[in-house]
């Protein structure tokens, strides 16, 4: 075939094959919108006019019924890209059908679409005119707080979701704090730091944070085809400065059956909690709270050691931490003990005599008297001799005596040897 007839051939073929796909002279169809695999067939009835409906992540379409369902077999639905080429994302078989629901779409994207019928041999009909829909938004939670008054911790709070479908919140903190200022327009990036897996629970602590610090929130609902709402709008919650630690604690050690505390004021502070342990690593358990910055603790025991921690806590009640160590307090042991040199009976009295103790804490000393093994013994006042006469004794009973060391405050030491005596 000469060149010239093959170029007149390619040319008419080109021209029938395009008044074909036009629809005999009709408003020309771009090649683009059809895939490799698509045949188009101007015969075949046109979806001229849809409706849709869009939701978070589906979009719904509704068309009119085809004239003569029995023309075609069903209808293709295509997504056109942002170069006007398509893919199809959906075969309807059946030519009745006028509704088509489309899901696992992204919130708030656009979309655009196209509807042909489909006929015989898999060819289609020329496709709709664009149908460009953009998808909608969960709303963002409305209310939400973020506290400033914990130490190392902020709690957040806020209002339900109305939307039943939620189920969850995520919890998001901008990455970035800035001491004792606004962490907003510094530049950082919100990140996942919790989750919430009720749309009726609305609270979350936000933990192990520094003290004195602000920080930057914001709340995001999440439904259960993990949909997410929009973001709730920033707010901005902040760690409380702890009290001072208390390290000048002072423990007595020279007092009986007590134990005198004391430590230097800390500024700001409601009160203070005192904690004890009978070893210096033990387990420190609170003993009082005190609004002073002293106590007096009323062991009842001699020879007692006591270990001591303070925190000072503020009207938030926000707790100072405890000291890395411990006060040792101590009580005094019993005075010392008498011991007797004579136990007799003279003139029908008893007589009872012991050493001196030459001992600065010692004030007096006292004489216990039993009647036998049983019942309470008679208690014979302090006396500063170290001789006590019996002048109450009687025929055929016997007496037993004890005596113990006094100090200033009334302590008495562990009693003597005991005397037992018998009146003939």
């Amino acid at each position: 075939m000469k060149q010239s007839s093959k170029r007149l051939f390619c040319g008419l073929f080109l021209s029938l094959t395009l008044l074909a796909l036009s629809g005999c002279g009709s408003k020309n169809t771009s090649l683009s919108f059809l895939n490799p695999q698509d045949r188009l067939d101007p015969n075949l009835p046109t979806i001229t006019k849809v409706r849709t409906i869009a939701d978070v992540s589906s979009i719904a379409f509704e068309w009119d019924r085809v004239a003569d369902p029995n023309a075609i077999k069903g209808f293709a639905i295509y997504q056109i890209n942002a170069n006007n080429n398509t893919k199809r994302v959906a075969t309807i078989k059946n030519p009745y059908t006028t509704h088509f629901v489309l899901d696992s779409l992204l919130p708030e994207t656009s979309y655009a679409f196209a509807i042909a019928t489909l006929g015989a041999d898999n060819a289609i009909s020329q496709k709709s005119p664009a149908l460009r829909v953009k998808t909608s938004y969960i709303d963002p939670i409305e209310k939400a707080f973020a506290s400033s008054d914990y130490a190392k911790k902020i709690k957040l709070i806020w209002s339900p979701h109305p939307n039943p479908s939620i189920t969850r919140y995520i919890i998001q903190r901008k990455n970035t704090s800035t001491k004792g200022t606004s962490t907003k327009n510094t530049g950082g990036e919100f990140v996942n730091i919790g989750t919430i897996k009720h749309r009726l629970l609305v609270e979350y602590f936000d933990e192990n944070l520094a003290d004195a610090q602000s920080y930057t929130y914001r709340i995001i609902a999440q439904d259960f085809s993990g949909n997410k709402s929009r973001p709730s709008p920033e707010i901005e919650g902040a760690t409380r400065q702890k009290p001072k630690a208390i390290t000048t604690l002072q423990a007595s050690q020279n007092l009986a059956k007590k134990i005198q505390l004391s430590w230097e004021v800390v500024p700001d502070v409601a009160r203070y909690e005192i904690y004890t342990s009978t070893s210096l690593d033990g387990n420190y358990k609170p003993l009082v709270q005190v609004n002073k910055n002293y106590y007096t603790h009323k062991v009842g025991k001699d020879s007692a050691v006591i270990f001591y921690k303070v925190r000072a806590i503020d009207d938030k009640d926000v707790a100072s931490d405890l000291a890395n160590g411990a006060t040792k307090g101590a009580t005094l042991p019993p005075p010392p003990t008498p011991k007797i040199t004579k136990g007799t009976i003279q003139n029908s009295h008893a007589l009872i005599e012991w050493e001196v103790i030459n001992n600065a804490r010692v004030k007096a000393y006292a004489v216990y008297r039993y009647e036998g093994r049983l019942g309470s013994p008679l208690r014979f006042s302090n006396t500063i001799k170290t001789t006590f006469i019996d002048k109450e004794m009687h025929k055929g009973k016997r007496y037993i005596y004890k005596v113990v060391s006094v100090d200033s405050e009334g302590n008495e030491s562990l009693p003597s040897k005991e005397v037992e005596l018998l009146l003939q």
